[in-house]
Parts: structure tokens; C-alpha cells; sequence
């Protein structure tokens, strides 16, 4: 059965729709809501959630910590052996979800994912990634090599993750030290995940289907500010430096297409203030300047 782990913050127009989309799996098993101390009415729209069903729980932080925490907190209040993450403003196709985790447990796999829909103007199409193989496949990819070439291809809210993998050292204090090395609150934690476990080779297999639907907005974390202020280009530079002992890791065109990518993420930062990029410049121009 499955956990599906909700964070959310301030956003009672789409959270309603995570959560319903939650509710129709087969293979639910609770719905864990991490609101991160909004301040809007989340508390309320909630308690009439759990007036229909008592699979939902709700937890609220005292402070807003981010989304990493969220999730985390949500993992230590989960009881069921797998795992799976809804953004609040995103959606599941639930057939297609029930079906990723059927391919996992047939497959027994510690991690499977498929591919995201978008949603733009209240229709859905099909999102085509770079990063995404034509046909199934089952621990047959590097996948640490290709999520630095690629980025993230793998949907959080598209990939179930055996909770077993994340014991023992996915906890606040990982992420404590992830803020840390960072400077600053780090978004891309999932992103960070995956690496992490890719790198310590889990078990993982790809369903060549659309199972959840991204709704990116204003408000969203990934959403256009995210790429323009030039923090996910910072994100995936520091994402590389922690992963990577060396160049030696890979081949030079390897980390060559590694760098193209990230390159072309400073480059579309419109909006980077000049201090920030002089300090980007200062602290990344060895590899990307």
C-alpha cells in the first residue's frame, strides 16, 4: 500500500484536487497532509477533507521550513512500505499511478517512476523530456549519469520509492546539513534524492506511461521565477559539486553535455540580480564561466 505524502503552503485552489486525485488509488493506503504553516483557510478545507474519509491525517509545522522538511516529516509519520509525494498544486492520474506501482512490485523494485503531463490554461498535454527512454526499462540505465546530463526527468510526484531505502539517513538532519552546505534554503530536494540514490545504485525501473500531471503557476516553487532568478542554475551547479568528486567521474563528453546543461540554465536567468551573479560567477566560474 501506499503513502502519499502532501506538503503544502497557501494553496487551497489546487490542493483539493491532489487530494481527490489521491483518494481514487487503488492501492492507497493513507494520505499524509504537511501543511507548512500557511495562513490562509488550508486548516479548515482540510477538516471537511477528513469528514469523508479517515485515511487522511493532517500535520501542521509551527514555522514554515520549506518543502524538503515537509516531506520528511511526512516520511516519519507514514506507515505504510512505500512512498509516494503529491505537490499540492500538482495531480495524480490514479489508473496510471495504481499501474507504476504494480510494475514496481513485479518488477521488486526500490524505485519506479513514469512520465508527467502538463497542465496549462485548464487543458493537459503530453511533456515530453529529454531525459525520458522510449520504452520500459528495468535497472538497465545509469541513472546518476543521466539525471546530472539529462536533470530531473524523474517526476516527484510521478515516483514511488520503497520506504526502506530511505531509512538510516533521510531524516531533518539530512536535510539540516543539505541548508547548510547549500547557504540557504535548498528547493530542489528532491532532485538531490534522486541523485543520492541513484548514486547508491537503488533498484529502479521506468513505466512508459503519464502518470501524474504537473500545474506549474505563479506561486509555485518551480515555477518561472525559480529558473529566471537563476536558483535553479545555482541548484543543479551545487547538485553537481556535491555528487561529483572530480571530473574523472565521468567521460569528457559526459561532462561536457553535464555542463552544456547547466550553462544554458545560467544563460535563460533573466532576471539574476548582479550582485548574485557576480557571487555565482566568483564561486562557479572554474566550471561554467
Amino acid at each position: 500500500m501506499l503513502s502519499i505524502i502532501i506538503p503544502t503552503y497557501n494553496d487551497l485552489d489546487f490542493l483539493p484536487i491532489a487530494v481527490a486525485s489521491a483518494l481514487e488509488l487503488k492501492n492507497l493506503g493513507e494520505i499524509i497532509i504537511v501543511d507548512d504553516c500557511s495562513t490562509d483557510k488550508t486548516p479548515e478545507l482540510i477538516s471537511k477533507f477528513r469528514q469523508h474519509s479517515n485515511r487522511i491525517k493532517y500535520f501542521k509545522n509551527k514555522t514554515n521550513v520549506g518543502v524538503g522538511f515537509s516531506f520528511i516529516k511526512g516520511i516519519k509519520h507514514s506507515n505504510f512500505p512505500y512512498i509516494l509525494m503529491c505537490n499540492s498544486d500538482d495531480f495524480f492520474i490514479p489508473k496510471k499511478i495504481d499501474k507504476l506501482f504494480y510494475y514496481l512490485l513485479n518488477h521488486d523494485l526500490e524505485i519506479a517512476y513514469g512520465k508527467m503531463a502538463i497542465q496549462k490554461e485548464n487543458q493537459v498535454f503530453k511533456f515530453s523530456h529529454p531525459g525520458y527512454l522510449p520504452n520500459n526499462y528495468v535497472n538497465s540505465r545509469n541513472e546518476f549519469k543521466d539525471l546530472l546530463i539529462f536533470d530531473m526527468y524523474m517526476p516527484s510526484f510521478g515516483t514511488i520509492i520503497k520506504r526502506s531505502c530511505l531509512e538510516n539517513f533521510y531524516d531533518e538532519n539530512y536535510m539540516k546539513s543539505l541548508n547548510r552546505s547549500y547557504g540557504s534554503r535548498f528547493k530542489a530536494h528532491d532532485y538531490d534524492l534522486f541523485l543520492n540514490l541513484s548514486k547508491k545504485k537503488a533498484k529502479t525501473g521506468f513505466l512508459n506511461e503519464f502518470v501524474c500531471v504537473w500545474n506549474p503557476n505563479n506561486t509555485s516553487q518551480s515555477g518561472d521565477e525559480y529558473f529566471k532568478s537563476g536558483e535553479a542554475a545555482e541548484e543543479s551547479a551545487f547538485l553537481l559539486n556535491r555528487y561529483c568528486n572530480s571530473q574523472n567521474d565521468f567521460s569528457f563528453e559526459d561532462f561536457k553535455k553535464i555542463k552544456d546543461r547547466i550553462k544554458q540554465k545560467f544563460k535563460k536567468a533573466k532576471n539574476i540580480i548582479p550582485e548574485k551573479k557576480f557571487f555565482l560567477k566568483q564561486k562557479y566560474n572554474e566550471i561554467f564561466f
